[in-house]
């Protein structure tokens, strides 16, 4: 039987800050704080959006793990429980050096936070995990990848429906869409152009 004790309890503690922790993000933006999502609130969205575009996968004949596309996308943010959330906009006046930092705190943090997993097999197939949504090399985590980009587009909409100005996010939205277009999966060019749609008819909308 297995039973949950000390650093265990450390782990589901660590989770359960991640509704706490702003993306600081959208603060850089201009996103004012009480409108600023939590790591957790979108760590929930990316993996719905996952698992719709794991599914829509698998039903043109891919074969995908459902169930590992969701745990990566469950798990993906969670260094954030230590680190918080290191907007790129914060390391950019670092160049190249920037991302290489963010990555090597990240790494740190959830190997710190994996030796709270009391069981020796967990904790090894959990940092696996997060080896492999780093790596981006496997289809599930490219999968993860591109609705953890498609969330900010869908999340962008949202805050121009509350008010936002257009000029507020347009760096934003403009770099990860261009990301998003360079992403083979017809599911993601599918929902990607889902997005544009909204997009455009929310900004003409609140335009006026």
């Amino acid at each position: 039987m297995f039973k949950l004790r000390g650093k265990s309890i450390d782990f589901i503690s660590r989770v359960s800050r991640l509704k706490n922790i702003p993306r600081s993000g959208w603060l850089s933006h201009g996103v004012a704080f009480a409108d600023v999502e939590s790591v957790a609130e979108h760590s929930y969205s990316t993996s719905a959006l996952a698992m719709l575009l794991a599914d829509i996968e698998s039903r043109k004949g891919r074969r995908i793990s459902i169930e590992r596309v969701l745990r990566l996308a469950l798990l993906h943010d969670l260094a954030e429980a230590l680190t918080f959330d290191i907007s790129k906009s914060y390391l950019e006046y670092l160049g190249k050096r920037g991302e290489a930092i963010k990555h090597q705190v990240e790494r740190a943090a959830w190997s710190h936070i994996a030796t709270g997993l009391q069981n020796a097999s967990m904790r090894v197939k959990y940092t696996q995990l997060q080896s492999e949504f780093d790596a981006e090399r496997t289809l599930e985590s490219q999968i993860v990848h591109a609705a953890d980009k498609l969330d900010i587009l869908f999340q962008i909409v949202q805050y121009h429906r509350k008010g936002y100005p257009k000029a507020t996010l347009i760096d934003l939205w403009t770099s990860t869409n261009r990301s998003l277009m360079r992403v083979r999966l017809s599911s993601v060019r599918e929902m990607r152009r889902t997005a544009v749609q909204l997009y455009n008819v929310t900004v003409s909308q609140h335009s006026k």
